[in-house]
């Protein structure tokens, strides 16, 4: 089974003397020994992105909702065609990494989130369908449409076991949207989260495990 798919989202990073940008692209060719892609544009402004031949990059992409890889690669050639492509070294599949991406409790919560995206001037109000300290994922209203590798923030209205009621609020990247019940969901990853906020987040989704299983929600 191929792990890339024509048409698959991509993260692209590239790291240039310790000053980190990422992009965001689609897989639009492959072959045996590269991947063609659409243009890279910024994940925060959506500006295309000028990666000279030789740049290094780190591609990472979702092949379902809980499996992510990374791979590392090399900018080795652009096509300027009536759509231009970038062509990325590909490296054998025993090379890809996976990304652990569960590193939290994640609990089936609804949490009232008001998120907003410069990039793509969206500012909208909504609820989680699941929630970790390390990433949720949002319902996304039906006038809403976003795209993965844009970054913006999140901010949460958290009520506690205790009663008390807390404003959390993070930058947010989008890995992946997706279709659930019926409803449209976007997968997010907190950015550089302040870890004073995670570890409360830490806490409201043990509190919620605890009060599931109590309720037999969990075995």
């Amino acid at each position: 089974m191929n792990m890339l798919l024509i048409g698959m989202d991509l993260t692209i990073e590239t790291d240039n003397n310790g000053v980190r940008k990422k992009y965001k692209s689609k897989v639009a060719d492959l072959y045996e020994k590269k991947v063609c892609i659409y243009y890279p544009l910024g994940a925060v402004d959506s500006k295309p992105a000028f990666l000279p031949v030789d740049t290094k990059v780190m591609v990472e992409f979702a092949r379902d909702s809980a499996s992510f890889f990374s791979f590392e690669s090399k900018v080795i050639g652009v096509q300027k065609s009536s759509v231009p492509l970038v062509e990325l070294a590909l490296p054998e599949e025993g090379l890809f990494n996976k990304v652990q991406r569960r590193e939290y409790v994640r609990v089936n919560a609804a949490v009232s989130v008001a998120l907003d995206f410069p990039s793509s001037d969206l500012k909208f109000t909504s609820v989680t369908s699941d929630i970790s300290a390390g990433g949720c994922a949002v319902v996304l209203p039906l006038e809403v449409k976003i795209q993965p590798a844009e970054v913006g923030t999140i901010e949460f209205s958290i009520q506690m076991g205790s009663g008390e009621q807390l404003q959390l609020a993070f930058l947010c990247e989008v890995m992946r949207t997706f279709p659930k019940n019926e409803l449209t969901l976007a997968s997010l990853k907190y950015v550089d989260p302040p870890r004073a906020d995670q570890q409360l987040l830490t806490r409201f989704c043990f509190e919620r495990q605890l009060s599931d299983r109590k309720k037999g929600l969990y075995p």
